[in-house]
């Protein structure tokens, strides 16, 4: 009997784990998208650099940082959306967010 109460509790933080990771994931991806529309970087003439969104992909930030401090879910979700297509690239280096592809993707909600 002690082992099922076990099994079910461990099986409660799991769940409660992966509840907790996809708040989390949802509020960076809201927060992602509200920096480039506060920004205007919705074209390739408005885009912005890293630095002047304030934005950084996963391989910029440092491995200690989820250690110190709470861990940062917006640069996972930069890559993501970057390999979505929803935020693009320019020659110069400078980012922008396709409105357009955004609402035709799975993320539609978020537009």
């Amino acid at each position: 009997m002690a082992y099922v109460i076990l099994l079910l509790f461990v099986a409660a933080l799991v769940g409660l784990g992966f509840l907790l990771l996809r708040f989390m994931m949802d509020r960076a991806i809201k927060q992602v998208i509200k920096t480039f529309r506060e920004k205007g970087a919705l074209d390739p003439e408005n885009a912005k650099t890293g630095p002047e969104l304030g934005l950084k992909s996963a391989s910029e930030t440092k491995i200690t940082d989820g250690i110190f401090k709470p861990r940062d879910y917006k640069p996972y979700v930069f890559d993501s959306l970057f390999q979505l297509n929803i935020i693009r690239i320019t020659d110069d280096g400078r980012y922008y967010m396709s409105e357009q592809t955004l609402q035709s993707s799975n993320l539609s909600k978020y537009a």
